[in-house]
């Protein structure tokens, strides 16, 4: 199969696997069936072709990242010139993408299992059949501590029966990175990612101690304020409820969501009437997947946002978060390359949504979007909840560094409970250290997005102001940055737009503006 070929064939795939998980996570299919999506594309994932891929990986990569002149007659044929540097940019991509399939076609019977036992078991609770799914926004709302414990009782017995299925499928993504030629999953995936993970887990044990103490306090403070509880008996399960923030629903009415979105589009010029290729559904149906998501089913001219609202200014955050991606993949210029449409650096697409999420606690747009007086306190709540996710994924990436690194799994479950409660000062139980993961170090990809926002709004703010996102200006400019898809890495655009390559600074300042004052 010649590239061409491989690329149409591959574009043709990704359509279609988009297009099954939408259907299942939207709640409008009760099974996964892309087990039978792998077979019909399994060409795409031999493993000789893969290998064949990966094979100048390393060489492409330092090319195409230090941006090396074209090589002399005496050099290798591996090296790659500027002129080719694009090409080699999108082999790269491609590379990736081939490896990552490979992984997920031999896991494909297991994943499909998972899911759909997820998608279709049910937790029986006072007399209540709960979707298993559901019990997220169930926790979210619960405010009795007793009926949460239960609850999650109850939902721990699922992980339980899953966790043995779930364990075959990372043992068996542990060794098909020995396949593809590599020491282990994390080196795998270091490689074809592109993620110097060393240098990220470095920055993230740094932020992890500079931001304890400040954490610490105003947590202390939460549960005290939000739960009724000392922080020492806090577990995992209440946090929904303690960041659920009923205190600040009339902040955020529900009738309100969906135009508080049109309203900001709007006033960036990007308002829905340019956009009729960006479809929301925000129907509450059982089955329906509690996690928002956007699925680009065919990037720029089909793009589903979907959110199952629970209230409150959690859904503010949500629906902006997904129009963030949403309104990236709907701007990519039709003509641009596959790889840069739907490949590449996912930090970018994050980082873009967390750009629009984080509108919801700029206090100009809190004033121009919700209802109330409670600002300042809201803001306060919502940096702490910000500041817990963050020091969550810092400490998941930590543990996920440990789990994919060739180390005994019997000691994982142990060491997930013990990196997770050290970091977040709860306790957290060690039936989740298979379900609270994502594939592919994801979790490195969520936190270079969250460093390379703060830097793309400190940038903005300083271009526009604070009013930034009123102004068709920002539009502009996020316009031509969403247009190029995922062409560039975060590093790269931070490169592009003058800024240093994941700075933390932005990110500490808006801490110390909005929990140390």
């Amino acid at each position: 199969m010649e590239w061409e070929e491989y690329r149409n064939h591959a574009e043709k795939f990704i359509r279609e696997l988009t297009e099954e998980f939408y259907m299942n996570h939207a709640g409008l299919k009760d099974s996964l069936n892309a087990s039978e999506i792998y077979v019909n594309y399994q060409d795409l994932f031999e493993k000789e072709r893969v290998l064949h891929l990966l094979q100048p990986i390393r060489s492409l990569r330092y090319s195409v990242i230090m941006g090396k002149p074209p090589r002399t007659d005496n050099e290798s044929d591996n090296y790659v010139g500027n002129d080719h540097l694009a090409a080699a940019g999108r082999k790269l991509y491609l590379a990736a993408f081939a490896a990552d399939g490979f992984m997920d076609m031999a896991a494909r019977e297991l994943t499909d299992k998972i899911v759909s036992s997820e998608t279709q078991a049910v937790i029986e609770s006072e007399s209540r059949k709960i979707p298993f799914r559901m019990t997220p926004v169930i926790l979210a709302n619960e405010p009795n501590a007793r009926a949460r414990e239960e609850l999650e009782a109850k939902r721990q017995e699922v992980l339980k029966e899953l966790n043995p299925l779930r364990k075959e499928r990372i043992e068996r993504l542990h060794s098909l990175a020995g396949d593809l030629g590599y020491g282990n999953y994390r080196l795998l995936y270091a490689n074809i990612k592109g993620l110097d993970l060393d240098a990220l887990s470095d920055k993230m044990e740094e932020f992890l101690d500079e931001t304890e103490s400040v954490y610490t306090h105003h947590l202390e403070k939460a549960a005290s304020l939000y739960l009724d509880m000392p922080l020492k008996d806090v577990c995992r399960h209440d946090i929904p409820y303690l960041f659920r923030g009923v205190e600040f629903d009339r902040m955020f009415p529900a009738a309100k969501l969906v135009s508080s979105l049109e309203g900001t589009v709007s006033g960036m010029g990007l308002g829905r009437e340019g956009y009729p290729n960006i479809h929301i559904d925000t129907e509450i149906r059982e089955g329906k997947s509690p996690r928002a998501f956007c699925a680009p089913l065919r990037v720029p001219d089909k793009i589903m946002l979907v959110l199952m609202p629970h209230g409150g200014y959690d859904d503010y955050h949500t629906i902006l978060h997904e129009a963030g991606h949403a309104w990236h993949y709907g701007s990519v210029l039709p003509e641009q390359e596959f790889e840069y449409k739907y490949l590449g650096d996912n930090s970018v697409t994050e980082s873009y949504a967390f750009l629009f999420q984080y509108l919801a606690m700029n206090e100009n747009w809190l004033s121009d979007y919700t209802q109330g007086s409670r600002l300042e306190e809201y803001i306060r709540f919502s940096t702490l909840e910000k500041l817990y996710m963050l020091r969550r994924y810092a400490a998941k990436l930590l543990y996920e560094l440990r789990l994919h690194s060739g180390d005994d799994l019997s000691v994982m479950p142990g060491e997930y409970a013990s990196i997770l409660s050290d970091a977040l000062k709860i306790r957290h139980p060690g039936v989740y250290w298979l379900a609270d993961l994502d594939d592919g170090f994801y979790a490195a990809q969520y936190l270079r997005a969250w460093i390379f926002e703060a830097q793309l709004r400190s940038f903005l703010v300083q271009r526009f102001g604070e009013r930034a996102y009123a102004y068709p200006e920002t539009g502009e400019v996020l316009k031509e940055l969403f247009s190029r898809g995922q062409e560039f890495s975060v590093e790269e655009l931070a490169g592009r737009l003058g800024l240093a390559a994941l700075d933390l600074d932005p990110l500490y300042e808006e801490i110390d503006n909005n929990l140390r004052a």
